[in-house]
This record gives structure tokens, C-alpha cells and sequence, in this order.
């Protein structure tokens, strides 16, 4: 336990117990706030927290011999403050786990024993232009380089904030963006299936398991992100209003173990309208699902209901829908569009059928009107021929004054 005192003026008392210690349990040290970093409540606060993990941590590993100087941090000794102050406070398990993976593969192995004060933006940019894929030796793509750049700039940032280091060295170094070449490779591939390809995908899921066949049609009619509807239980699917709630999503915590989290936004909570023969099939489903609880000789899922679980009432590991959505479409020899292309399936359906951008919007529960637009519909051949057949009237031998 730690915690700070306020002695006067821009000194402060950081006071930490010493778990090694009985009969004195208490160590402190006083530290004075920076006059350019007390200017702003937001920045002594954060300097503070900073000064306190520090002094917490050398308190606890009985290393205390004073007050270390924030500027003689190296890189990997700051990782685990600003994992305490920064991610903890504003990253979800999830994405703490992606990252902690990404500074452990990359970014230690490269500044771990720099002090990190020293690092040059020159240093920054040469790495970024030389970052290879560590087992082809092939250029990363681009989004690749991009979730690394996010991960070094959350650092650097936090460091700048809570005067470890004076100047951010990653103000100079440019976004990773896609080449042409990308775009258009990604422009190639399939996104969405086509209304014909989904009334395809609809028959050919009944060569699944009826939960899986469930659960893949819900994503295609819905919209749901994965793991919103892994985490729909029996008392949100309502069969009067015809429709499910969605307030929760099964996700990864930092350690990889998966666990009920909080949906993307607060605009994703909501309830979610189904046609009714899917609702139908639904209530059937439950039937079945009922008898095969009660005939579980240890159900393990407690007193949660999943709609879709992995057996004996167990949640599914989020990623278990993406590969078997990937198997399905391998044996059945069905074109490639990955799981979060149904919500995307999802949202071109509506928009080939005249829904207008907002109404999509809402059902897809997003945050920006401007996301739908630029993500949510994809270019579509039915809609292009539409916007064509307006312009069949202007046929020149269908015009009065026409030769």
C-alpha cells in the first residue's frame, strides 16, 4: 500500500509499507513537483502517480537507497509504471495483452537497457524503417508496423506527460500509412457476400452443429461482433419484442483468460431486432438446449445460461468462432470472407435494401455515423446497377425531340 501526502507548496510526501518490516512498516521520501509540470493539475497528478509506483515498488523489493531520478529510468525499468498508470487505467485486458507481447518481442529486445531519456527520434525511425517479419525476413504490413508504432507512442507519451523524459522523440516520427499497392491488395480481397451468396451460406450452415449454425446466421442477420453474441444468455433474447440484448461480450483479460467484458461502447449496448423465424428457431434451440443441461452430469457453467457454449455451460474462447467459421468454408468450398465480414455482410444488406445510413447505423450500434458510411458499406454491384437504371430514361430514341 502507498500513498501521498501533501507537504506544501509543490512537495509532496510519497509514503510506502515495507512488507519486511514489523515494528517500522512505513518508508518515506519527499519529492517536489517540477515548476513546468505544476502548472497543470492533470501533469502533477500523473507525475506523481509515476514518483509513487517508483518509490512503492523500490520500498517493496527492499532495494530503497533513495530517490531514483526519473531522467536515469531506463526503458524496461518504465514499462511496468506506465503498464500500472497508463494501460490498467485506460486499456481493456485484451488490449493490454496484445501489447505487453508487442513491447516483450520488439520493443526490449531493441531499448530494454536504454536509458529511456536517451532514446533520439533518429533512433526511432531507423528501427521503424528496418522492423521485419522476424520469420520470413519479409517488410511488415502495414498494420503490423502500426499497432507497434501505437505501443511505442502510448509509452513515450506517458513518459512526456509525467516529466520522465522533457522532449517525446516520437513527435517526429511519421504514422505508419499503407502503399497503393496495399490498398489495392486489400481493396481485392472479399469483404461481404453478396444477398445471393448469403441465401447459399444459410443452407449450407445446416451442415453444422445447430448452435454453430445459430450463431453464425445471428452474426449474419445481426451484425454482432463475436463476442457480443458469445456472451448472450437465455433471459436477453426476447421473444415478445422479437429481439436480443446485447450488454457484454466474452474477451480476453491481460493474461489471456477469457472472461465477460464490456461491450466495444456505450453505443453498442441495446437491444437488437431479429426476424421472427429466426427468433423461432431460437425457441426451439432452447428446448434442446434445456434437456442436454439437464442431462449433464456436471454442468460447470454455474448459474449462467450462454446461449452458445463450449459444453457443460462453459463460455467460448473468443476465438473459437474464427476458426470454425474458417473450417466451414474450407469444406465446404465457399468463398473467403472472414467472421468480421459478417457484420459487415450484415450492414450491405440493409443498405442493398434502402435503408437509409442512420437506420443502419443504430442497428449496428456504432458510435460515428461517419464509421457506417466509410466501413459499413462497401461498394455494392447491386446498388450501382440501381443508380444506373435512373439513367435509362435519358435514352436519346426515348426523347420526344430525339432524331
Amino acid at each position: 500500500m502507498a500513498w501521498i501526502e501533501h507537504v506544501g507548496g509543490n512537495k509532496y510526501k510519497l509514503v510506502a509499507r515495507d512488507p519486511s518490516k514489523v515494528s517500522k512498516p512505513k518508508k518515506s521520501t519527499r519529492v517536489e513537483v517540477p515548476a513546468d509540470i505544476a502548472k497543470s493539475a492533470r501533469k502533477t497528478e500523473q507525475w506523481l502517480t509515476l514518483e509513487l509506483a517508483k518509490w512503492a515498488e523500490a520500498v517493496e523489493s527492499g532495494e530503497v537507497t533513495g530517490k531514483v531520478k526519473s531522467e536515469k529510468i531506463s526503458f524496461k525499468d518504465f514499462i511496468p509504471t506506465w503498464k500500472k498508470g497508463y494501460a490498467k487505467q485506460n486499456m481493456g485486458g485484451k488490449t493490454i495483452l496484445n501489447t505487453m507481447e508487442i513491447i516483450e518481442s520488439r520493443l526490449i529486445p531493441e531499448f530494454g537497457d536504454t536509458r529511456i531519456d536517451q532514446i533520439t527520434t533518429l533512433q526511432l525511425v531507423t528501427w521503424f524503417a528496418g522492423l521485419t517479419n522476424k520469420k520470413t525476413g519479409a517488410p511488415l504490413a502495414t498494420n503490423t508496423k502500426l499497432n507497434i508504432y501505437k505501443a511505442t507512442k502510448s509509452i513515450f507519451d506517458a513518459a512526456a506527460a509525467w516529466g520522465v523524459i522533457k522532449n517525446n522523440p516520437m513527435d517526429g516520427v511519421q504514422r505508419p500509412s499503407q502503399s497503393k499497392k496495399e490498398k489495392k491488395e486489400i481493396r481485392s480481397k472479399k469483404k461481404v457476400y453478396t444477398r445471393q451468396e448469403v441465401e447459399k451460406l444459410l443452407t449450407a450452415l445446416y451442415a453444422l452443429p445447430t448452435r454453430w449454425r445459430l450463431y453464425f446466421t445471428g452474426a449474419i442477420l445481426g451484425g454482432f461482433r463475436r463476442g457480443e453474441l458469445l456472451a448472450v444468455e437465455w433471459p436477453d433474447v426476447d421473444h415478445e419484442r422479437c429481439a436480443i440484448w446485447i450488454e457484454k461480450q466474452i474477451t480476453l483479460d491481460e493474461e489471456g483468460n477469457k472472461i465477460e467484458g464490456e461491450v466495444k461502447t456505450e453505443e453498442s449496448e441495446g437491444w437488437v431486432a431479429m426476424p421472427k423465424w429466426y427468433m423461432d428457431e431460437l425457441k426451439t434451440y432452447r428446448k434442446a438446449w434445456a434437456k442436454e443441461k439437464l442431462n449433464c452430469k456436471k454442468w460447470l457453467g454455474g448459474d449462467k445460461e450462454y446461449v452458445f457454449h463450449a459444453g457443460k455451460g462453459v463460455m467460448y474462447y473468443p476465438s473459437t468462432p474464427t476458426l470454425t467459421w474458417r473450417r466451414f468454408l474450407e469444406r465446404n468450398d465457399l468463398p473467403l470472407v472472414k467472421l468480421h465480414g459478417l457484420r459487415h455482410t450484415a450492414g450491405m444488406l440493409l443498405r442493398e435494401s434502402g435503408a437509409d445510413l442512420k437506420t443502419i447505423q443504430e442497428r449496428l450500434r456504432h458510435t460515428k455515423l461517419d464509421t457506417t458510411a466509410n466501413i459499413y458499406t462497401h461498394k455494392s454491384e447491386t446498388i450501382n446497377q440501381a443508380a444506373v437504371a435512373h439513367l435509362e430514361e435519358l435514352n436519346p430514341k426515348w426523347l420526344k425531340f430525339a432524331p
